[in-house]
């Protein structure tokens, strides 16, 4: 059984909704210590502005949350573009994508009638980070009319490739009432592998894209010999992505950025540049294509 929590918003989910957002990182953090994949987070409308009238202290939607953490900017196009969802954006950018949403459609939803009176501290957390139910409290809210509501989708190849991986590994949990929306995918990876010598000191770097990086790190492993060159592989990055295509266009603009370290007896290896040479290298193409 799933547990149940709430926090304060500005309005209804939408549609497609946000992920679930926090205005630092340290409340993001401290939700996701707090739930487990599956649990459910009630949005119940503050009391005052910027949240509209009609949805002030009313019980607007439930999240069936994820563990993966994201940030708003790589949804810029899909979220509602109104002057309260931009102030939301920009004060709240720190979120956790759900697995399913839920906008609440019935009408006596004033969470104060449901769930009877709670602690100060309880209303001050909530304005921040989740706040747990018990059983009792949650009865109501379980209870309560809705209708499912798409979710938006990272526009980043970064977002999306983080997401097709949390996607692959939820794919055969949460059944039942509140049964999850990912499907089974393919996760393509951009991955680096580094050939380092006996002080773990990078030599050169092999740059490819894979959907089972571990298994080209043991064919390179294979053909390195340690044992006479003192040299191994290992695989300090992989980046996650949505497609074959985006990971092959992800490898292309990484070998291009680095052509000039490019070694003439093989393309995909380079010699020069640092792990965090690459890896800074890559987070920019990340949010760039």
């Amino acid at each position: 059984m799933p547990k149940v929590f709430f926090t304060y918003v500005w309005g209804p989910p939408g549609e497609p909704c946000w992920p679930l957002t926090f205005g630092t990182k340290a409340a993001r953090t401290q939700a996701k210590k707090a739930l487990t994949e599956g649990d459910l987070v009630f949005t119940v409308g503050t009391k005052n502005e910027p949240t509209w009238s009609q949805y002030q202290g009313r019980v607007l939607g439930v999240y069936q949350v994820s563990s993966l953490e994201v940030n708003t900017q790589d949804y810029v196009g899909q979220m509602d573009t109104s002057e309260v969802s931009g102030r939301a954006s920009a004060e709240f950018p720190y979120a956790l994508h759900p697995i399913a949403v839920w906008e609440i459609s019935a009408e006596e939803n004033v969470f104060s009638k449901l769930v009877g009176p709670l602690t100060g501290p309880h209303h001050l957390r909530a304005q921040s980070t989740v706040v747990e139910l018990d059983h009792e409290m949650a009865a109501p809210l379980l209870e309560l009319d809705r209708r499912p509501v798409e979710l938006a989708k990272p526009r980043t190849l970064l977002g999306r490739g983080l997401l097709a991986q949390m996607s692959s590994k939820l794919a055969p949990k949460h059944e039942g009432a509140f049964t999850g929306a990912f499907g089974v995918h393919d996760v393509w990876f951009v991955y680096v592998l580094a050939l380092q010598d006996q002080r773990g000191r990078d030599r050169a770097f092999k740059i490819g894209y894979a959907n089972d990086p571990e298994a080209r790190l043991k064919h390179y492993r294979t053909h390195s010999a340690p044992e006479v060159t003192g040299l191994t592989w290992q695989l300090p990055l992989k980046q996650p992505t949505s497609n074959e295509d985006e990971a092959r266009k992800i490898e292309q603009a990484l070998l291009a950025h680095f052509a000039k370290y490019r070694l003439p007896s093989n393309g995909e290896i380079i010699s020069g540049p640092s792990q965090a040479d690459i890896a800074s290298r890559m987070a920019v193409i990340l949010r760039q294509i």
